[in-house]
């Protein structure tokens, strides 16, 4: 039931959702051709690129072709950029929403502990982030044949995996700040705001190592390909995740709406 609620509230942003990063990947791997045929240029291009962090990833999609490509467009821009905001968003509504519009009473004078209440929201919100974004790797991976590329399914998944942990710890940390908030947007506003100055920093070379986009950028992915997956991101992402999720609950439970 309260699932099905979750999803009457919140069907039209995630069909949105969908759809952006449907949009983006089409146009991505649609555009991959002409690239691929102009790669040699690329050692001119770089020169006239500002940030030595664009530069290096310029530099990788020469060395390793639609693999790099495909990290950059769905891996990094799909899951670090669009679905950071989706998760953002989502978390944000989870409970800010209820407490915002008025009806937390309501929705807390169920005969479901709070605890459950929480969590099955959180699973629920968890499922409208991740669910649109592994559907749109699968289907990028099943195109990626139109332009006469292939990746390995398994080092995709992997990948993918990485990408969706982090996702679920920007969901995770919106969704706890959700459990002070009083306006249904605040936290969002805050969550997108701090990872957008992080994407900032991420592209001043001499600071980038301070960016949470160090995680989830080539240096980690690409070397999936060879079967060396980032497990230190992976754990700090867990980490993350936990922690909030302790805390939300110990909110949950004394908050008085």
């Amino acid at each position: 039931m309260l699932f099905r609620q979750m999803l009457r509230e919140h069907l039209f942003l995630v069909l949105g959702y969908q759809l952006l990063l449907l949009v983006n990947i089409a146009a991505a791997i649609a555009y991959w051709p002409e690239l691929r045929e102009n790669i040699e240029a690329i050692p001119a291009v770089m020169k006239l690129i500002p940030s030595e962090t664009l530069r290096d990833m310029v530099f990788m999609l020469e060395e390793q072709g639609y693999w790099a490509y495909f990290g950059i467009q769905q891996l990094f821009k799909g899951g670090g950029v669009a679905a950071m905001v989706a998760a953002a968003i989502l978390g944000s509504l989870l409970i800010a929403r209820e407490a915002d519009n008025r009806t937390a009473e309501f929705l807390f004078s169920r005969p479901v502990s709070r605890t459950r209440l929480f969590l099955v929201r959180w699973l629920s919100g968890l499922l409208f982030v991740e669910l649109p974004f592994v559907i749109t790797t699968v289907a990028a991976w099943a195109c990626s044949g139109l332009v006469d590329e292939s990746l390995p399914f398994g080092m995709v998944m992997l990948a993918q995996l990485h990408l969706s942990l982090f996702v679920a710890a920007v969901f995770t940390v919106a969704a706890t700040l959700s459990t002070f908030a009083e306006h249904q947007l605040k936290p969002a506003l805050i969550v997108i705001g701090l990872m957008l100055l992080q994407l900032a920093i991420y592209m001043v070379k001499d600071l980038w190592n301070w960016s949470v986009y160090k995680t989830v950028d080539l240096d980690r992915l690409l070397p999936i390909e060879v079967g060396i997956y980032p497990w230190a991101s992976a754990i700090s992402f867990g980490v993350v995740i936990l922690a909030c999720l302790g805390v939300a609950l110990w909110q949950i439970r004394r908050r008085d709406f």
